[in-house]
């Protein structure tokens, strides 16, 4: 399975926006390590995330959004989104957004049903 790259800087996500999402589907997870949802949520991805099959060609990013606040700020505007935390945000390998959700609407149920 494909690990999930931490996003430290803008200079990642451009390059993951330019090289990757022509073509292939994205999972971007931002979450704050301080807050007691996120810490929730990120429970439920990962737990999803550790069930999927090995031959999943999805790839997955977390952004810390404390540390590297830069790259959440500029992901929410390069895809028009509202920043929020914690984010899941789905991209279609046209960088077309399939799915976005925050907060508790982030569930193993629901990221089941995106598949």
């Amino acid at each position: 399975m494909n690990s999930i790259v931490k996003l430290k800087n803008i200079e990642q996500w451009e390059g993951i926006r330019n090289d990757l999402l022509p073509v292939e589907e994205l999972i971007i997870f931002k979450y704050s390590p301080v807050c007691s949802i996120s810490s929730m949520v990120e429970e439920d991805f990962n737990l999803w995330y550790s069930k999927l099959p090995d031959e999943s060609k999805l790839k997955f990013v977390k952004v810390n959004v404390i540390e590297a606040k830069d790259v959440s700020r500029k992901i929410a505007e390069d895809l028009k989104l509202k920043h929020e935390s914690p984010q899941l945000i789905w991209l279609r390998g046209n960088s077309e957004i399939k799915w976005a959700a925050s907060h508790f609407d982030i569930t193993v149920d629901e990221l089941k049903a995106h598949q």
